[in-house]
């Protein structure tokens, strides 16, 4: 699911989804929950930083760490679902 995609759900659904702005990880959007959140993948996002913002695969992983996953604690209920699944077998 693009970004594109997902805002167009939103609109014709009448509902208000949380999505990241800065940075906007566009491409890292992989569909939207149940109770309508957005859904990003943990590689993806860190992919889209070392691309968008021209980072490290280290550098990239801090900032995810620290500036977007630290985030969604104050987003609230309705905050994006990060999904990691590199350790799934």
């Amino acid at each position: 699911m693009t970004y594109e995609e997902v805002c167009k759900y939103a609109e014709d659904q009448e509902i208000e989804v949380k999505v990241f702005e800065n940075p906007s990880y566009k491409t890292a959007i992989i569909g939207i929950s149940y109770d309508n959140r957005v859904i990003y993948d943990y590689d993806l996002m860190i992919e889209d930083l070392m691309k968008e913002e021209n980072l490290n695969y280290e550098d990239a992983l801090n900032f995810l760490e620290y500036n977007t996953l630290r985030a969604l604690s104050y987003m609230g209920s309705d905050a994006p679902i990060i999904l990691d699944t590199k350790n799934w077998e």
